[in-house]
Order: structure tokens, then C-alpha cells, then sequence
């Protein structure tokens, strides 16, 4: 069982859905709780198409957001039909929490449960705002209104035909906004990050006060004072320009060699690093421009004080077109191309950069920025212009870099460049045009070539940057508050091995050591609800630890653990067979039933069934109901899937198994 499935993994997370909707149903009944399951389904499919994907993670406003916009955006019903949801939905956070599945990035459930409180006030407005319809629920709606049965697709449509005839009236002014929204609306999932790590506060606080972006911002406001005058066009004086080169070391020339000409520059905007520094100031807000003249801004004296929140302000700033690449002079068209594009390709290349594991070839990052480019912009270039301009894009890209790294962004270096980076320039990945790829081969073929890594000063920006996005971006250690259970859910799910041991490692330091902490992690192991997720728990538990596989043998006899133990240790090649005991062997029978269960469902798993013989199947069945499995919810599914095909074999003993649909099997109405 997992709470994150890629966007594309649409078997693995309609399995897991199942799972999680037959699961809670079960859980709630056992309460003598109603409950409506389109609710459930609803609620995981909102969380599996949002920007993170984690279906675990809620918040107050998350809730808000499904209730008040995503319900009645899809939900073809009326407010009195689907009265249950609200509660369907509390009641589910709450069974989330309870089996340990929430994600510990999401909001205590007691304001998750004052945010459904808070809703269920406006819910029955929400459903029935037809503003708040999307396309297709408008029109099913409608056709409700006029007496068509919603559950008749044939006279759905049969209705929509009419009314493409001119037989029915509708609000065309607000069904345009209806379409409009849903195209612009419609959530991207991001790319999954990798955990980062990153040094203390205090640590990057000091490298903050060091930065040589924070030094000359800070120079430049004292140096303000008062006020400066500027020019008619709104740029520093050349004489105060000339004084700030100097004070601030911005390595500006006033004078240039153009063909053999001198020429002097006659403006403060044709000094790159001035104008830049200038323009970064204007940005962060710690100076600003009244009548003509530049001053110092108040409010911005504790940001100025602050090295760290000012060094983030000036690099959040950096992503707008029109500062790094060009002067107020000409420029290169490739020059003007990138930096017409910094807005769209800087982000970007930030998030490329961001939690990877080696430094990252500057040639892949300068090809994926050039194909961003072209790609957005037209470019009406001769065949024979095009290398020269791909190269020169490369070398203002390079610059671009460069000022990067004076910055304090990212690090230059030189080196050979890591395998991983070459491992998809293959005929299969159709991501990229085959020119480029072997273009990209050729370049990373060499001895050692330009490498670019974040420092941790931008490896915090660009996090701060993501979460405020939406965005899931794991940082190592930030677990180790969390229960038991949500460390071990969150490493399974999107931590590489490395990570995964420092953050457990980590974990177990902040709870006592292995000897305190450890039986704290088992014990949350133990209690998981679902097989699936248990092992894969234990799996990576066991794997951090020194000696980890001593501790697998020693689980062999756990009541709970058992089961998982062995089938690892004979996965692994660790554990015989044939050393495998009677009582050890029907359990490891039981628990690859059970992890059929899960995986594949109930279906799949009376069909597999199905192929076994009518006696032997019944002594299977025997013996696995009593087995003494600790898994006492998935031996009494088992049950029921064991009485399945038993019936149906009966009923039909020349007919093969009869598959039940899932709509059918759970009780479930469908709805458009």
C-alpha cells in the first residue's frame, strides 16, 4: 500500500485506490459509520492530480479546496445527494491518521476536522452554484432539470443532441467561463524532488553574511544615504556610477574595445554588474525611486540586517527577464533570446539543479535551456546560422553561470562528468531529438569538461520556493519530530537509500538511540494495516542499520513480523527453502496471498484461485484461514474471496469464474 504513485503508474495507483476505499469501508462499517464512497474515491483522486501527488497530505485548505470546489466541480448530484461527503471525508482523515498513513507534512487532525466543519456551512450553496459546475456536470445537470435520467447515457446524449439542434436554451456567457476555467485550471503533477540535506541556519546564515551579494547590496543602501539623484531616464549619474563601481567592486569597465574603436560608456545602464546590483535593490525592495530621486526604504532595514532573508530576496529576484545577460546596449540575438526567457528557463534550470546528487554537466543544462527557447520562441534561421547561434547561446548561458557563482548561487567546477547524466541519451527516450542526442553523447565523452552544483544557499532558496508552490521538496532530517510510522512511510516513498539511512539514523539519534528508538519503529511496523507497506517498511528499516540482517533473523519469531522477515531473508538469498520449518512455510503461503490481495485485488486474486483444483483449494483455504496470521483484516477478506470462487465453482461447475464488477461488488453507483 502506498500513498504516492507516479502520474503515469495508472495500474498501480487504481490498485492502491481499491485497496484504501475497500479498506476504510470496512473500517467504517465496523463502526456502524455510513459513508458514501464516491467520497473516498473522489478524495484520493483530487490529492493523486494535484501538484505533489501525496494522497496522504492534507490541510486545512486542502480540505476547503475539495469541498468547496472540486466536489461540486465534478460531482454530478444535488446538495441533498450528497449530504454524506463532508462526513465521509472526516471520517477518512481521521482512519488515516489512526493506521498511520497521514503524512506528517499535513495539519494536525483537529484542524483538519474544524476545516470540514467549517466547509459542510457552505457545502449545499457550493453544490448548487452552477458557477461553480465544471463542463460536464453542467450539462448533465441541466439535462436533469428536463427531466433526463442521469444515469441513461443514451439519453444524456440524446438530450445534448437536442440541444446542439437549437431545442434547449443555456447560458452561453457563463458556460464559456465554465470551459475557460477548466483549461486553465487544471493541475500539472510536478516532478518528484530528491531529498536534500542542507547545514544548520546558523551555518548558512554566516555564509550569507559572506556572500559578496549581500556586501554590496548592504554597501549600496548605506551608500544611498540620504537620497542620490538620478537621470531623466531613471539610471545613476555617470559620476555616482563611477563611485559605486569602485565602493562596490563590481568590475565594470568604462571603457571598451569595439573593432579596434575605444569607446566610452555615456550611461550607468551599459555597466553590467552595477546595473544588475542596481536593479537586484530595486527588486528586494530595500531601495526604491520617488520623484526622480533613489532612496532608502524604511521598511527594509531588517532585511538589510538580515544576511540570510536578504541573500533569498535577491535570489528569488533573479528569474525576470532583462538582468543578467545584457546591458542597455546592443546584444547578440542568441544573447537577447535567453535573456528575453530567463522568467520561464531560470526556474527551470534551478529545479534541474536542485537535489542532484553529483555536480550536473553545464553542456546538458545549456542544450536543455536552448531547446526551451527556440521551442517557445519562432526563429526564422538558416541552417547554416544555427550552430553559431547554439554556440553562442552556450557562452551566454556559461556568463550567465558565472554571475551565478560570483553570487553565491552555484559552485564551478571542473571534472569528469558522472555516467547518469548520459544514461538516457538512448534511441528509446523520444524526449529528445536524435541531433541532440548526439550531440550530447559527443560532448560528455571527454576526460573532464564545466560542472555546475548548488551551494546550500540556493539549495534553500529553491526548497523555500517549492513547498510555497505546492511542491513536495524532502530535506533529510526535517523527519525527526515525526511519529514512528510517517518516517517510515515518507523514506519508503521518496527517499533513496542513502537519505533513507540518515534520515532513520538521524530519527533514532533524536529518540534515544537504537536502544530506545528502535522498538518505537518496529512497533509502528507491527501495527500497519497493510502487508504491502509493512515490508517494504521493514525492508528499508533493516537496511539502514549496522547489522540489519542479524536483526532479520532475529525477527524471524515475531508473531507480527514474522511472515515479513522470512520472505525478505529468502529474497535476499539469505534464507533456504528448504530450512524453512512447516509453521514458517504456510505462513510465508498466507503473506504472498495477502500481498496478492493488495496488489491485485480481490478479483485477481479468486481468479489465481480459481486455477487451483476444488480439493486442493479447499485444504488451501483451510489451512491458510488457520494459519494464525496476524494480518486479521486481510484473513477475513481472504475468507470472503476463498467463499467466492467456492460459490461460483458450485453454481457453475462447467463455466469457469464468473468476475464480478468492482461498481457492482462494493455497492457502488457510478456517477458522471
Amino acid at each position: 500500500m502506498r500513498t504516492y504513485y507516479d502520474e503515469d503508474d495508472h495500474e498501480g495507483y487504481e490498485a492502491g485506490q481499491d485497496l484504501l476505499a475497500r479498506r476504510f469501508a470496512a473500517w467504517a462499517a465496523g463502526q456502524g459509520r455510513e459513508i458514501d464512497p464516491y467520497a473516498v474515491v473522489s478524495a484520493l483522486q483530487f490529492r493523486h492530480t494535484s501538484v505533489d501527488g501525496r494522497l496522504a497530505h492534507w490541510t486545512a485548505a486542502s480540505v476547503r479546496d475539495f469541498l468547496l470546489s472540486y466536489v461540486p466541480r465534478t460531482l454530478s448530484a444535488t446538495a441533498d445527494e450528497a449530504d454524506l461527503v463532508p462526513e465521509t471525508l472526516r471520517l477518512f482523515l481521521r482512519y488515516l491518521h489512526e493506521t498511520g498513513l497521514a503524512d506528517p507534512a499535513g495539519e494536525p487532525l483537529a484542524d483538519l476536522d474544524g476545516a470540514v466543519t467549517n466547509a459542510m456551512a457552505e457545502f449545499p450553496a457550493a453544490m448548487a452554484d452552477e458557477r461553480n459546475f465544471g463542463v460536464s456536470k453542467y450539462w448533465v445537470m441541466k439535462a436533469a432539470r428536463n427531466g433526463v435520467d442521469r444515469s441513461d447515457l443514451d439519453a444524456v446524449n440524446a438530450f445534448l443532441s437536442e440541444v446542439r439542434e437549437g431545442r434547449h436554451s443555456y447560458d452561453a456567457e457563463l458556460l464559456d467561463e465554465l470551459v475557460a476555467r477548466q483549461y486553465l485550471e487544471q493541475p500539472e503533477r510536478a516532478l518528484p524532488q530528491l531529498p536534500v540535506s542542507l547545514p544548520p541556519d546558523s551555518a548558512l546564515a554566516e555564509a550569507a553574511e559572506r556572500s559578496l551579494l549581500v556586501v554590496r547590496l548592504r554597501k549600496l543602501v548605506e551608500w544611498v544615504g540620504d537620497g542620490r539623484a538620478l537621470t531623466g531616464t531613471g539610471a545613476l549619474k555617470l559620476a555616482d556610477a563611477r563611485e559605486l563601481v569602485s565602493l562596490l567592486d563590481t568590475g565594470d569597465d568604462f571603457e571598451r574595445d569595439l573593432g579596434g574603436e575605444v569607446q566610452t560608456v555615456r550611461s550607468s545602464a551599459d555597466l553590467p554588474g552595477l546595473a544588475i546590483l542596481f536593479e537586484l535593490a530595486k527588486r528586494t525592495r530595500i531601495v526604491r525611486v520617488v520623484k526622480g530621486k533613489l532612496v532608502r526604504v524604511a521598511k527594509a532595514a531588517p532585511l538589510v540586517k538580515n544576511a540570510l532573508a536578504l541573500w533569498t530576496a535577491a535570489f528569488d529576484a533573479l528569474a525576470e527577464p532583462r538582468l543578467l545577460v545584457k546591458d542597455s546596449g546592443w546584444a547578440p540575438g542568441y544573447a537577447l533570446l535567453l535573456d528575453e526567457n530567463l522568467d520561464i528557463v531560470l526556474p527551470d534550470v534551478f529545479n534541474t539543479i536542485y537535489g542532484m546528487p553529483e555536480p550536473m554537466p553545464v553542456v546538458r543544462l545549456a542544450e536543455s535551456v536552448w531547446l526551451a527557447c527556440v521551442e517557445g520562441t519562432y526563429l526564422d534561421l538558416e541552417p547554416s546560422f544555427e550552430p553559431i547561434w547554439r554556440a553562442g547561446f552556450a557562452h551566454e548561458f556559461r556568463r550567465l553561470l558565472t554571475r551565478l557563482a560570483e553570487f553565491g548561487a552555484v559552485e564551478l567546477t571542473v571534472g569528469p562528468p558522472d555516467p547518469m547524466y548520459s544514461m538516457d541519451l538512448v534511441p528509446e527516450n523520444s524526449e529528445l531529438p536524435p541531433d541532440v542526442q548526439a550531440r550530447l553523447r559527443a560532448a560528455l565523452d571527454v576526460p573532464e569538461l564545466d560542472l555546475v552544483a548548488f551551494t546550500p544557499l540556493a539549495t534553500r532558496a529553491v526548497r523555500a520556493r517549492l513547498l510555497a508552490e505546492g511542491r513536495f521538496a524532502p530535506l533529510v532530517g526535517d523527519l525527526a519530530d515525526a511519529a514512528p510510522a510517517a518516517v517510515l512511510g515518507v523514506v519508503v516513498e521518496h527517499f533513496d537509500e542513502e537519505a533513507a539511512t540518515a534520515e532513520i539514523t538521524g530519527w533514532l539519534a533524536a529518540h534515544g538511540g537504537r536502544e530506545a528508538g528502535l522498538p518505537l519503529l518496529l512497533d509502528a511496523i507491527r501495527e500497519c494495516p497493510f502487508r504491502t507497506r509493512a515490508s517494504v517498511m521493514l525492508e528499508i528499516l533493516v537496511g539502514s542499520l549496522p547489522g540489519g540482517d542479524v536483526l532479520l533473523h532475529d525477527l524471524r519469531t515475531d508473531p507480527a513480523l514474522g511472515p515479513i522477515a522470512t520472505q525478505l531473508l529468502v529474497d535476499r538469498g539469505e534464507l533456504a527453502l528448504e530450512s524453512v520449518d512447516e509453521r514458517e512455510g504456510l505462513l510465508g503461503v498466507t503473506e504472498q496471498f495477502l500481498v496478492l490481495l493488495e496488489t491485485a485485488g480481490p478479483d485477481a486474486t479468486a481468479a489465481t484461485l480459481a486455477e487451483v483444483p476444488g480439493d486442493e483449494r479447499g485444504h488451501l483455504a483451510k489451512a491458510i484461514l488457520a494459519s494464525g496470521h496476524p494480518d486479521l483484516v486481510g484473513l477475513a477478506e481472504l475468507a470472503e474471496v476463498f467463499e467466492q470462487v467456492r460459490a461460483v465453482r458450485t453454481a457453475h461447475p462447467l463455466g469457469g469464474l464468473t468476475r464480478t464488477s468492482r461498481a457492482t461488488r462494493r455497492g457502488k453507483k457510478r456517477r458522471r
